[in-house]
């Protein structure tokens, strides 16, 4: 039973990581599709999409960590 157990917690915690990872990767993609489809026109581009793509990246990995932690 034990065994069980163990088992089915591995199984979840690589569930949560998948699931972190596709919210990561969605962020990611969400974000770079911003940033090529955004017009001048609209106005001032939101925060996410005016900072560096080394703090993109901070942004994102914190976004994973939240949702694995």
């Amino acid at each position: 039973m034990e065994t069980l157990l163990n088992v089915m917690l591995a199984l979840s915690l690589v569930g949560v990581i998948a699931y972190a990872f596709a919210v990561y990767e969605g962020l990611k993609i969400l974000v770079a599709w911003g940033k090529a489809r955004w017009k001048d026109d609209w106005g001032k581009r939101p925060l996410i999409l005016r900072m560096p793509p080394k703090a993109v990246t901070a942004v994102l990995v914190l976004c994973f960590l939240a949702v694995a932690l």
